[in-house]
């Protein structure tokens, strides 16, 4: 099971727990005010078990035949008493052990149905509340009542034994191991910093190693006892299937269960003082220098209009803020960065809002000095009302859009039912809750804001928190000092706050030229013609329009939607040169975006016109890729065409990215498991460096980069363009945009641009290393072999890649009992033409041997995991994967397969053969594959704790 708790990355992106929703727009846009939307049949038995219910033939695009059943207990490690750390937890993994009506288990009956743990079924627990969640293919009443019947025993009658507590507590035992890392560390840090004041430190929901070696199976029974009652679960299931009758199933099967009495709760919320605390994070791990200034204070939500209200003023005043922070970035003195603020909850009723600064090593002094200046001239301006009337008209907007926008909610219907019971919300029709925020939003005003503005820069419970490379000591000063600073900013005459940078509305140079096209080739079966352009690039054109009526697929929105790709060979592992150049040339040219142009303008660009590329650049090959609407392509052409014909970089750009570059070299921190997995990589690959040095970024000049830059958009292009415009207008386009752009292959012969693919050297080689500060060990397996890429050979490894990872979670965890979690990778990679396989786990150091042994042992049975059963599964599962991918998105599966075919074949051999593909889907063909699979060119990784 996956039990867990949400740690933050970051302590300003906290928010905490799953059942505490981060207070956003749609938050307060299906509060409480109103009734249940009435597509939700909803009740609660005699014995207060509640229920929420959907039917999904409501909705035109549901997943035909899917029910996702979710039983959620409104209890978690919260709720725990001082000798009961992780038992919360510990009974979600148990009660899929034995129970009075099902003694081999209800996960075995699960697996009985044909389900797969992970991907069918799966628990988790947090702070808050226990989950478990069921999703049924192929639903039948009978299959759907079984599921029930599977949830009564869970929740009601497990028998919780003291022998099946010895073989989980190892599960378990592993999940707790496999979190331990850095940011685990540090998150625990600042998760104790935000909640000081509560219960949540003291309350781990994993637990500790000693309570998950000693908790005797008599806590579990009296937690389960105390808090796995009727009245206090909610049954959350979207389904095929008429809610009335589900209703009479849910009652057969949950009214004979007797209520209880619920022990005291915990409380949640911290106890609030007027008081600053200051803390330090210490981990040696640490790569930034930060100060961040947190406020705290109380945030109940009501369900009434004056509680709607004051949600939607909390709304309009942290967008506000958002904006205004990210423009007091541009007056941060030297040495300090990345001002930032954030909002959310750490408890029902307690919010924070905080703020941070990244500095260089030094400078937390003018950090901390920077932070408070910029909250109190932020706090003593409020904001502007030209802005405030952006937010209320961004409101009004957003309330019109989400009318209709939520009328197809489709599997998004099952989240919201579950995020509204977990946090005591009701899912409103969305129509009736909009209008009424309409008419509330009426009543907001600039003052409103600006007064919970200072509201919350003046709550007097607030946190300050330091973190510096190394985990080295800060002397940030005393509370007195720091209060001092406070005083003696707020005599001073703030100047007033950055307004919106006026952009100018940009457009693109006008192309008066235009080049030519020659048809090289036409498949008119497939729609697909082949176009040589007066530059020497290449087209291929396709419209979807024939091949949809092959796949009777029907026409939809999405058919008015045209897709751009430009693949050239400007990869970045030249066997002459300059890797670093050739990749910081291309992050250079997208940070630059169109030369001449601030990033506000070009922002704004995209957005008016709707128009973005994605690069991504590969060993051997540079790709620009674009969707947008047919109204919008010619501007999708023209962007794409002046970045090729102005291959300039921005001065300011290319000394902000360098310099960032080089502080991150500078910083002389290196975590053990980096060093254990760059020494993977060079057993892999060779001793190529995966990152520059400082000499490395020395060398690279702006001129030398621009120069870079210039060879890279000489080299010619193959475009892919798939769309149902007429034809004749793509070429015109593409003759104006595509035709025009030079490509001087004289200067730049493709023997200066020769690149080599980077490839695992082969052989076997084992890395084995005892640097680990963690008490746990980690192994990880490379392998590949050659074999020649085709869309079959492509599925049928993905398909056995899964198999093989179902297997040794079965092996590992059950046989094993020890390794809870594992991942495989099996993949036909384009690029390499390998069979590519990586598997990946931690265990306990003394077992890790072994557990390597029996990888390996799986490994060599893989034929034998290609059953009959197996492979009807995955028929079965293929073709509903595939209706589902052309159905969904027809013209980009096209586009993509497009481009893979006529890159790896010349041709157009995968669209005319795409009915093929199931085909290698039998027994006869896996086995046939997986005989040939030996993988025995491999490196083995060990990662060891370091000896004691």
């Amino acid at each position: 099971m996956s039990g867990f708790m949400l740690l933050p990355q970051n302590i300003l992106r906290v928010f905490v727990f799953t059942c505490l929703l981060a207070f956003t727009f749609q938050a307060f846009a299906s509060g409480e005010g109103l009734p249940w939307d009435k597509r939700v049949v909803h009740g609660m038995l005699d014995n207060g078990f509640r229920y929420y219910l959907f039917d999904s033939r409501q909705e035109k695009d549901a997943p035909e035949g899917l029910t996702l059943a979710n039983l959620v207990v409104l209890s978690g490690a919260i709720d725990e008493k001082e000798n009961q750390l992780g038992v919360a937890h510990m009974v979600e993994h148990m009660v899929f052990h034995e129970s009075a009506g099902l003694p081999n288990g209800t996960r075995q009956a699960l697996l009985e149905m044909g389900l797969k743990q992970g991907r069918d079924f799966n628990a988790m627990t947090n702070s808050e509340n226990t989950r478990y969640m069921i999703n049924l293919r192929n639903t039948t009443p009978e299959r759907l009542h079984k599921v029930l019947e599977v949830y009564q025993q869970m929740v009601f009658h497990a028998d919780i034994r003291a022998a099946s507590l010895e073989k989980e507590r190892l599960i378990i035992q592993e999940e707790w191991r496999g979190k331990l890392s850095h940011r685990a560390r540090v998150n625990d840090e600042k998760k104790a910093l935000l909640r000081v004041g509560s219960l949540y430190p003291e309350r781990p929901v994993i637990g500790t190693q000693e309570t998950i070696q000693n908790t005797p199976a008599e806590q579990l029974q009296s937690f389960y006892q105390d808090w796995y009652t009727p009245n206090n679960m909610a049954l959350v299931i979207y389904a095929p299937m008429d809610s009335r009758v589900l209703e009479e199933h849910i009652k057969n099967i949950f009214s004979a269960e007797p209520r209880r009495i619920l022990p005291k709760r915990h409380p949640k919320d911290p106890v609030l003082d007027n008081l600053l605390k200051i803390g330090q994070l210490r981990d040696v791990g640490s790569k930034i220098n930060q100060v961040a200034f947190l406020y705290r204070f109380d945030s109940e939500s009501f369900d009434t209009d004056e509680g709607r209200r004051d949600g939607l003023i909390d709304y309009m005043t942290r967008n506000l803020l958002t904006e205004q922070i990210r423009r007091q970035r541009d007056v941060l003195p030297e040495h300090v960065r990345a001002l930032s603020s954030t909002k959310g909850t750490v408890s029902p009723n307690v919010a924070i809002l905080g703020f941070s600064v990244n500095v260089d090593e030094g400078y937390h002094s003018l950090g901390l000095e920077t932070l408070i200046q910029e909250l109190e001239r932020i706090k003593a301006h409020g904001f502007y009302q030209q802005d405030f009337d952006k937010v209320y008209k961004k409101v009004v907007d957003t309330a019109e859009a989400n009318k209709d926008a939520a009328k197809n909610r489709g599997t998004i219907w099952s989240v919201k039912m579950v995020d509204a019971v977990t946090s005591d919300k009701k899912l409103q029709d969305p129509v009736q809750s909009n209008d009424r925020l309409l008419r509330l939003v009426k009543s907001i005003s600039l003052d409103d804001v600006n007064a919970r503005l200072h509201q919350w820069l003046s709550a007097p419970d607030r946190i300050l928190y330091t973190q510096a490379v190394g985990g080295k000591s800060v002397d940030i000063g005393s509370v007195e000092s720091v209060e001092a600073i406070f005083d003696t900013i707020n005599k001073q005459n703030f100047a007033p706050l950055e307004k919106e940078k006026v952009v100018a509305e940009k457009t693109l140079p006008v192309v008066t030229q235009s080049g030519s096209l020659s048809l090289i080739s036409r498949e008119a079966e497939l729609g697909i013609s082949n176009w040589s352009l007066s530059n020497g690039d290449q087209l291929t054109l396709l419209d979807p329009t024939a091949l949809a009526g092959r796949y009777q697929i029907e026409a939809s929105e999405e058919d008015s939607k045209s897709y751009f790709t430009a693949l050239s060979a400007a990869g970045y592992n030249l066997t002459q040169g300059s890797t670093w150049a050739e990749q910081i040339a291309v992050q250079l040219s997208d940070a630059t975006g169109i030369y001449g142009w601030s990033d506000e303008e070009y922002a704004q660009w995209r957005r008016d016109q709707k128009a973005f590329l994605s690069t991504k650049q590969k060993a051997q090959s540079l790709t620009y890729r674009g969707t947008t609407d047919d109204e919008a392509f010619e501007k999708l052409l023209a962007v794409y065409r002046i970045n090729q014909v102005t291959p300039k970089i921005d001065t300011t750009v290319y000394e902000s990215v360098m310099d960032s570059l080089k502080r991150s070299l500078n910083i002389d921190v290196v975590r053990p498991i980096e060093v254990f997995t760059k020494r993977l990589a060079q057993a892999r690959f060779g001793q190529k460096e995966v990152s520059p040095s400082l000499h490395d970024l020395t060398l690279l000049s702006l001129e030398i980069l621009e120069r870079t830059r210039e060879k890279q958009v000489a080299l010619p292009v193959h475009y892919f363009i798939v769309s149902r415009m007429p034809e004749a207008d793509m070429t015109e386009l593409a003759a104006k945009y595509l035709a025009t752009i030079p490509r001087d292959t004289s200067a730049y012969r493709a023997a200066d641009y020769e690149t080599l693919p980077v490839l695992q050297l082969p052989g076997e080689s084992v890395v084995d290393m005892a640097l680990n500060t963690e008490p746990k060990a980690e192994y990880r397996m490379y392998a590949y072999q050659s074999m020649p890429w085709s869309p079959i050979a492509a599925l049928q490894l993905t398909y056995l890649g899964e198999r093989l990872e179902a297997e040794l979670k079965q092996r590992l965890r059950s046989e094993a009992q020890g390794v809870y979690s594992v991942r495989v990778g099996l993949e036909l990679n384009k690029d390499t033409h390998r069979a590519e396989l990586s598997i990946q786990y931690s265990s306990a150091p003394e077992r890790v041997n072994d557990l390597a042994v029996m990888t390996h042992k799986a490994l060599s049975e893989l034929p034998e995991m290609v059953t009959a059963a197996w492979v009807d599964e995955i028929q079965d599962a293929f073709v509903d994967v595939e209706e589902n991918r052309l159905e969904k998105d027809f013209d980009g599966t096209l586009a993509h397969r497009l481009e893979l075919s006529e890159t790896l074949y010349g041709d157009a051999r995968y669209l005319s053969d795409m009915d093929q593909l199931a085909s290698g889907l039998t027994q006869a063909k896996l086995k046939a594959l997986v005989e040939t699979l030996t993988f025995s060119d491999r490196v083995t990784g060990f990662y060891r704790p370091l000896a004691p």
